[in-house]
């Protein structure tokens, strides 16, 4: 279709154009530059690192992907603790009884 000049058309509500094909395989986002994404920006950009918002995107991902990794190793390591300590407490291994009744009988002091 030819562009006769108006931006008048009864398929079009917008005044933009659309293009049948984008230069990329991937989905396209829309980011917001929300005051504290753009104060990242100017921080950055003031340092001399001019990142686009999609290096930022990334940084992010990356950071939240690092955090989640690291919750993920200490749940990890809690779980393996509750099941070293079960494991103990029903064998008996856990509590020296002699000792838990010197405790109990004079108190808890300092060697």
């Amino acid at each position: 279709m030819r562009w006769s000049g108006s931006w008048e058309h009864p398929w079009c509500c917008t005044q933009v154009l659309h293009f049948e094909g984008v230069p990329t395989q991937h989905p396209r986002v829309s980011v917001t530059l929300t005051p504290q994404l753009q104060d990242a920006r100017e921080r950055l950009r003031r340092r001399g690192v001019n990142a686009s918002v999609g290096e930022l995107a990334l940084a992010g991902a990356r950071e939240l992907l690092a955090q989640a990794d690291a919750r993920d190793a200490d749940d990890k390591r809690r779980r393996e603790l509750r099941k070293r300590l079960t494991a103990r407490l029903r064998s008996g291994d856990a509590v020296d009884p002699d000792a838990a009744r010197d405790v109990r009988e004079t108190g808890w002091t300092r060697a």
